[in-house]
């Protein structure tokens, strides 16, 4: 890992931002988010549900990141790890189903560059395939008792209406009020001078880091990822995350080796890993350049496995 610096976090309410720098050298010329020329479609034939098929179709190297989105299709999915395709490259990617209750539809896909939230990426890295796609399900549904049952069990749905929350009692959570706060909060977050990550807190708790090789990189991503966290935010209490525990958790990924192979196609990349009893990280590497890299914090309780 490469050294990083926590500055002053943005609170609202369970949710803390704290931007995040590092000493790693930035990597150019890479497309990313909406500017990334990426098609995704069904298998052809016969759709599988761990399974789309990428092609990069710009001009570009293009990074697809870990938890991104694809909309659409016979059902909505996630990435389940960071990849990076070359002008004209085509790969299937490994992907869980995050709408349990549909089958049909479209073959395309649609990027919009938003994310799946931490409860929901932290299962992804679930290694067993069944097991995984298993818990993906289970923790889409505990949104259920936030936002009100999905017709389809569909995470896109709790992300499109979270804005009208159905709180159950006794969880201390205030919707309107918190929902309205942590919208015009987010819209006002924006990357700062030569950032390059975000440390996220969750309920008073560090829950991950996320870095990127560019500014430009975080700023295609950032918006996705705050709403994705936001999601998460409903779910805990409203405390905000201590700088005093982030930067004791930065510390402790202090030249933190993540060389790891994860065994995914990560198209021109290298899928990296490494765990230890504090964090897992999951990034991707291009040559000895880190491009991207998720630190998730394994003793925050989203992380638990239900």
């Amino acid at each position: 890992m490469p050294t990083l610096h926590v500055g002053a976090s943005t609170h609202l309410g369970g949710l803390s931002v704290f931007p995040v720098w590092t000493d790693a050298p930035s990597v150019s010329g890479l497309d990313t988010g909406t500017a990334a020329h990426v098609q995704v479609d069904e298998r052809e034939g016969s759709p599988v549900v761990g399974e789309l098929v990428l092609k990069n179709r710009g001009a570009k190297p293009a990074l697809l990141v870990a938890g991104e989105l694809f909309e659409g299709g016979w059902q909505h999915r996630a990435l389940n790890n960071d990849i990076l395709l070359v002008p004209g490259q085509q790969l299937v990617a490994s992907v869980s189903c995050v709408e349990h209750g549909r089958w049909h539809g479209a073959t395309a896909q649609v990027r919009r560059s938003r994310r799946a939230s931490m409860m929901v990426r932290s299962a992804q890295t679930i290694s067993d395939e069944d097991d995984r796609q298993s818990q993906v399900w289970q923790r889409v549904s505990r949104y259920d008792t936030v936002f009100g049952a999905s017709p389809t069990a569909s995470y896109v749905d709790h992300l499109n209406r979270r804005a009208e929350p159905e709180v159950s009692g006794g969880s201390g959570f205030d919707g309107e009020a918190l929902e309205a706060e942590l919208a015009a909060g987010i819209r006002r977050i924006r990357p700062l001078l030569g950032q390059r990550g975000v440390l996220i807190g969750l309920g008073g708790r560090l829950a991950f880091v996320e870095l990127f090789a560019s500014t430009s990189g975080l700023r295609r991503h950032l918006p996705g990822l705050l709403e994705a966290a936001a999601i998460d935010a409903a779910l805990v209490p409203p405390e905000p995350t201590p700088g005093r525990r982030a930067r004791r958790f930065v510390g402790k990924l202090a030249r933190a080796p993540i060389g790891g192979e994860l065994g995914a196609d990560a198209g021109s990349g290298h899928a990296l890993v490494s765990r230890s009893v504090h964090h897992e990280i999951r990034g991707l590497g291009w040559d000895d350049q880190l491009l991207h890299a998720t630190v998730f914090n394994r003793r925050h309780p989203m992380m638990e496995v239900a």
